[in-house]
């Protein structure tokens, strides 16, 4: 539904409440789209961007940690989508590898708000929790944005199932590839001017070297 951000909106016709979440969490995406800190958006601003008041947002989220929490959910499904049609326009599996890759880095370059949301420091926190021992650590499956992962390893186990990978752990090679492919978008975003080679290139290699491709 359209509207101007702070002006009030007309209510939604009964039953229709799953669509006023919606347009909470799509005003709070614009909201992290928009700000280069998004600690500093609040439940206020996300009524008024959404056109509602604030206590309307609590017919549906407990506060603003859950709107956020969706926002990331959104997030998360925006970036599988990403990855899924640049993978599917390929019947090669190393292509479609290979393509899978750089979806991800231009993702993370086009949406660098929205990136920075779903690695924010308070994974980081929860990371030195799981690492001390006062949190266990969660199974693969279930962890945010576990369907999108997802993506990677069966790209690399295609790879292993075609005989062009000598990956024996399509999982723990797909765990690897996503930790070079995060570290070297967020140094894209902190050293734009370092003279870097080839984009597809580097992610060529990330993709060869990691998922341990054939020649």
């Amino acid at each position: 539904m359209e509207h101007i951000a702070g002006q009030q909106r007309k209510p939604n016709p009964r039953g229709a409440g799953g669509v006023l979440a919606e347009e909470i969490v799509g005003a709070a995406l614009r909201l992290v789209e928009a700000t280069s800190d998004p600690s500093g958006i609040t439940l206020r601003g996300v009524a008024r961007e959404a056109g509602i008041t604030a206590p309307s947002i609590y017919l549906h989220f407990a506060n603003l940690d859950a709107v956020m929490a969706a926002v990331v959910d959104r997030a998360f499904d925006k970036l599988h989508s990403t990855l899924e049609d640049a993978r599917a326009g390929h019947d090669d599996p190393v292509a479609g590898l290979r393509a899978l890759c750089r979806a991800y880095a231009s993702f993370a370059v086009a949406n660098p708000q929205l990136y920075g949301l779903l690695f924010s420091q308070e994974k980081v926190s929860l990371l030195r929790q799981v690492e001390s021992g006062l949190l266990a650590p969660k199974s693969v499956d279930t962890m945010p944005g576990a369907h999108a992962f997802g993506l990677l390893v069966h790209a690399v186990a295609a790879c292993v199932e075609a005989g062009t990978s000598t990956s024996t752990d399509p999982q723990y090679d797909a765990i690897l590839l996503w930790t070079a492919l995060h570290g070297y978008v967020t140094l894209l975003h902190s050293s734009a001017d370092f003279p870097w080679p080839s984009h597809d290139s580097m992610l060529d290699q990330y993709a060869g070297r990691l998922a341990l491709l054939t020649p």
